[in-house]
């Protein structure tokens, strides 16, 4: 009895030991941050300048209906603005479509070989200007100088490629500020120094 009780007593201190050393399983910890919480943060400035009642403004339940839709037929419906396509210019997709304001052109000393004398609209994306909406032709063919400049455009030069308008697509949209021009443009949108308003897309 006694040599039973020395051989079987370590063995339960062992397996005793043995347990303590498994790693005990946790509970799981429910993530309380949500991808709302982060979205409300991103569109603040777009609530703000939204509750001043100047400009026109598109929210995720306004684009839920059309977000299958290209982003250029959904933003015609929009007050001021239309959209134009380049012809013949290097590096410009002849499909690619420029917003452009319907309400003012560019003068004769200054026609775009994009947007010929149609005001380009300036472009803001998340916050950061991604078109001044500056483009202007110069006398200069240095736009082109690894090839020969398109005929009808020889005598131009491209100052800053335009932003396609349908490179992003409608269902990854949150929300849509749309200004036609500089009396309606609030200052912070301005810096791009654009005279035929501002176009400010914010991303999901």
């Amino acid at each position: 009895m006694r040599l039973t009780l020395t051989l079987f007593l370590p063995i339960a201190v062992a397996d005793l030991a043995g347990a303590q050393d498994r790693p005990q399983p946790l509970p799981a910890v429910p993530v309380t941050a949500s991808t709302e919480l982060v979205r409300s943060a991103k569109l603040r400035e777009f609530d703000r300048r939204r509750s001043n009642g100047i400009g026109r403004f598109l929210t995720e339940a306004d684009l839920e209906k059309d977000q299958y839709r290209k982003l250029s037929d959904v933003l015609r419906k929009l007050p001021g603005i239309t959209f134009s396509r380049a012809k013949g210019v290097a590096g410009v997709s002849p499909l690619a479509e420029f917003a452009v304001s319907s309400r003012g052109s560019a003068t004769i000393e200054h026609v775009s070989p994009i947007f010929g004398k149609n005001c380009p609209i300036a472009i803001w994306l998340d916050g950061v200007p991604v078109y001044r909406g500056l483009d202007r032709g110069a006398s200069s063919n240095s736009a082109f100088p690894n090839k020969a400049a398109p005929r009808e455009v020889s005598s131009t030069r491209v100052d800053e490629l335009p932003f396609d308008i349908n490179s992003i697509m409608t269902q990854h949209i949150a929300a849509i500020e749309f200004y036609a021009g500089p009396a309606t443009m609030p200052p912070e949108l301005n810096a791009t120094q654009g005279t035929c308003g501002a176009l400010v897309i914010w991303t999901k």
